[in-house]
């Protein structure tokens, strides 16, 4: 039967043969809702079956591919209090044994007598040979009938997916190959031909088969080296198109400063540091230079970003303009409001504050201010850039913690200007973003670094504690107590849930308030409390009456208490690198020395522990950030999904730094040649582009 031409990457999943409505909701939580979503869940290994190794010959450091069959199944608890599941396989040579720590659930797919393939590094463990947490794989009699050519998974190089519960190899490996041959055909290709030329790649539908379903390595490496560069191409043709899109804007000259900043300044209890007076020079030379300034400003925690921002601003307002503060969350955005209106008060200027949960009679009175210019500097959440707030003589939007809003709301704010000209653009974080990231990820701005800490910091001590110590660890946040400081209580989770083994903030806020802290103010914080009921224990904590605060990651960005010096974060396993250090980073921001104690309640494995360990022995947030990077991967980068960009399947920004760069000039010299993408290959880029980053690619329909 002839195909039909309108299936495309866009195809739902569910009209591919053998997909019905459950397997169809099995691939959605796999992120799999289009053809070209299942396209482009490429594997994430390959068992080589060509040349499977004896077990018998397998050594030390190996990376190898064994057949064998189950012999034994083994589950026990270990001294540790963990789970230790051991599997033995045997083949005609020798067995090998596979260990699983904590992952109990995996027995039942063991019984003796299937056949197992599995992959992994071979480690000698008291003199026998072992694989911990291998790949591996079932080997079914017979595929599913109907659903899977048995060629796919014998004889080759044979692809392993991630999977998820209802979805198994055997059935995604046919699916995929489906899908493959249906779209592949129907499917235009994405880079320029002299570009396909110049570094000898495969077209599009040749290295999406390899990818897949390789004949060999050398295959499989030219589709993997496409692929990635088209990756990294794609987002880097978005990063030229808004330079030379920010370059054509003319932008509002600032140069005429009046005397606020000096005030707010001179009234400041310390000098500003080194990198501060830096890094305003920077922005300052931007905003008096005509063009809109877009830049990036990094620092790490307890840096002083938030006050250079604010002395950006001031040089705005002085001017007679007005300025915007965007958060991602209503406790930064609260805690904005009290610190810098304070500030502002001072100096004659005036601020207000936005939220989701503003009433409503108040939100008309402030957007009512904001439009007659009655207001200088407007702070708030994404409330700030809804269609009805207008700021006309709006010169400067700052956006707080950037990468929590992504691509899409980049410059948003500055459509609600009524001024001639472009307003300018600040935007800061400070999750450390590695430069080799941040190139990728914000090629479109120039980047500025606060590489300094305020004089009289002192560095937080890191312990890792067990839990049966953490006695100890309440003794010590007690005595932090009694000496007039504070205390954050960390848990991943707000509520119990069946199956999962981990403490909630909920029920440890009770035990802690009548067993553990008795007769001290114990106060409970978590995203699901009311707007105003999350802003009224931030308070109570920030003036001193509370003096534990038992949260969750709410509290992760931002929020600003210089009296907590000790956080006790339990299951630090739960969390990435680039977050621990911001939970970490709300206490070290007096002069006090701080203290942060990692409560780990159960067995680790050994990969996992020496990233908690790495956490504890180092303070530099980009050594983490690079860290985090290389140990999970870059994923989605970007942040959300609702951001507008893809994460990286592929490419990795830490390891392919050179790439990078190629792709860097590929995409300005093609875009010098063609600016606005109108040839016939330029509409082609310009298609991948718009599939990619929808509306937010800077270029005019059609």
């Amino acid at each position: 039967m002839a195909m039909k031409p309108e299936f495309s990457l866009a195809t739902p999943v569910q009209f591919l043969k053998s997909v019905g409505p459950a397997r169809a909701r099995a691939l959605s939580r796999l992120g799999l809702e289009t053809v070209g979503d299942l396209l482009a869940h490429y594997p994430k290994r390959y068992f080589d079956r060509t040349s499977c190794l004896p077990i018998g010959q397998a050594r030390p450091g190996q990376e190898v591919t064994v057949l064998g069959e189950v012999l034994t199944c083994s589950d026990r608890r270990t001294g540790r209090g963990g789970n230790l599941l051991t599997v033995a396989i045997g083949d005609d040579s020798g067995v090998m044994f596979c260990v699983w720590f904590n992952q109990k659930f995996l027995l039942k797919q063991f019984r003796a007598g299937k056949k197992v393939m599995a992959s992994g590094v071979v480690q000698f463990h008291g003199g026998r040979p072992q694989l911990a947490h291998p790949d591996f794989e079932i080997l079914e009699a017979e595929p599913e009938s109907g659903t899977v050519e048995a060629g796919l998974n014998t004889g080759r190089m044979v692809p392993v997916y991630g999977l998820t519960s209802g979805i198994g190899q055997y059935w995604l490996r046919g699916l995929i190959d489906q899908a493959l041959t249906r779209a592949v055909p129907h499917h235009l290709e994405s880079l320029p031909p002299e570009l396909i030329r110049k570094h000898r790649f495969p077209d599009r539908g040749t290295a999406l088969h390899d990818i897949h379903f390789p004949a060999d390595r050398k295959a499989m490496d030219r589709a993997v080296a496409r692929l990635k560069y088209e990756e990294l191409f794609t987002i880097q043709m978005l990063m030229a198109l808004r330079r030379s899109s920010h370059r054509q804007e003319t932008g509002i000259r600032l140069d005429q400063p009046g005397d606020m900043t000096g005030k707010l300044v001179g009234g400041l209890p310390f000098d500003l540091t080194r990198a501060q007076r830096r890094v305003l020079n920077e922005i300052l030379a931007d905003l008096r230079s005509g063009d809109p300034m877009h830049r990036m400003v990094q620092g790490d925690v307890g840096s002083g970003k938030t006050l250079v921002a604010l002395i950006a601003a001031l040089f705005v307002i002085e001017q007679g303009y007005q300025a915007v503060l965007m958060a991602p969350t209503e406790v930064l955005a609260r805690q904005h409001g009290a610190s810098i209106g304070k500030l502002c008060d001072a100096i004659g200027v005036s601020t207000e504050t936005l939220t989701g949960s503003t009433p409503a009679a108040e939100r008309r009175a402030i957007l009512a201010g904001v439009a007659a210019g009655e207001v200088d500097l407007l702070m708030g959440t994404h409330a700030i850039i809804q269609d009805d707030v207008r700021v006309p003589r709006l010169a400067l939007s700052i956006i707080d913690e950037q990468h929590r809003f992504g691509v899409k709301q980049r410059g948003a704010s500055s459509s609600a200007t009524e001024t001639d000209h472009v307003a300018h653009l600040m935007v800061m974080s400070a999750t450390p973003i590695p430069r080799s990231l941040s190139l990728t990820l914000f090629g479109d701005l120039d980047l500025s670094l606060i590489d300094e800490l305020p004089a009289g910091r002192q560095p937080i001590r890191t312990e890792i504690v067990k839990e049966k110590d953490e006695d100890e660890v309440w003794k010590a946040c007690r005595q932090e107590v009694a000496q007039g400081r504070q205390v954050y209580v960390i848990y991943p989770i707000i509520e119990e849930t069946e199956g999962q083994d981990l403490k909630a903030a909920t029920v440890e806020w009770e035990r802690l308030q009548s067993e553990v802290f008795p007769g001290l103010k114990v106060a409970l914080l978590h995203g699901r409390l009311k707007s105003r009921d999350k802003a009224a224990v931030m308070d109570r904590f920030s003036n001193g009456e509370v003096q534990v605060l038992v949260a969750t990651t709410v509290v992760e960005v931002g929020v600003d208490v210089p009296n907590a010096t000790a956080m006790v974060i339990h299951n630090p396993e739960r969390f990435g690198l680039a977050q621990l250090h911001q939970l970490r980073g709300r206490i070290g921001r007096g002069t006090a020395q701080s203290y942060c104690w990692l409560l780990c309640d159960r067995f680790l494995a050994e990969e996992t522990y020496n990233r908690i360990r790495f956490f504890a022995s180092h303070s530099d947030g980009f050594a983490l950030a690079e860290e985090d990077l290389r140990l999970r991967g870059p994923g989605d980068a970007w942040g959300v999904r609702q951001s507008g960009a893809p994460g990286f399947r592929l490419a990795n920004p830490l390891t392919d730094v050179d790439l990078v760069q190629v792709c860097r000039d590929d995409a300005r010299q093609f875009l010098d040649a063609d600016p606005q993408l109108k040839s016939k290959v330029g509409r082609l880029v310009a298609k991948a582009l718009r599939e990619s980053f929808g509306r937010h690619v800077p270029l005019q329909a059609g």
